[in-house]
């Protein structure tokens, strides 16, 4: 009977240090997604804009199902006049999360710099429908 009741609390004990060190580890990886977040914010603020394009790529090369990282990329792109990069990247965005508003007004900017007032007026249509809905 002791030694029943033993194995079950070596058990559960076990079992509560493995539930905690799964939870340290998703902390750490939070943190981690929120640092590469704020790091980028502040090259793009330095004018560092290719050491954010490596750091996202980077981010992309580990996760590449990060929309907000390929959202970031495209938002970048754009700065940089690199229209078709930003706009595979942006589609890349809504292809993972369809529900980013934010990236159909990066789109519009997009196709409006590129001449295409189709593709600019759907991409705002979307985001005004989408704007709407929340």
């Amino acid at each position: 009977m002791k030694n029943k009741l033993l194995m079950l609390i070596i058990g559960a004990a076990f079992m509560i240090l493995l539930i905690s060190v799964g939870f340290l580890i998703h902390l750490k990886r939070l943190h981690s997604s929120l640092s590469y977040i704020q790091t980028v914010g502040q090259y793009v603020q330095q004018g560092k804009l290719d050491d954010a394009v490596a750091l996202l790529k980077d981010t992309l090369s580990k996760n590449p199902r990060n929309a907000e990282a390929h959202a970031a990329l495209g938002m970048i792109y754009n700065k940089k006049d690199l229209c078709d990069d930003a706009l595979s990247e942006l589609k890349t965005a809504l292809s993972i999360k369809p529900d980013l508003i934010g990236i159909y007004q990066e789109m519009y900017l997009v196709y409006k710099k590129k001449g295409m007032e189709a593709e600019a007026q759907r991409a705002l249509d979307s985001y005004e429908k989408l704007k709407g809905s929340k």
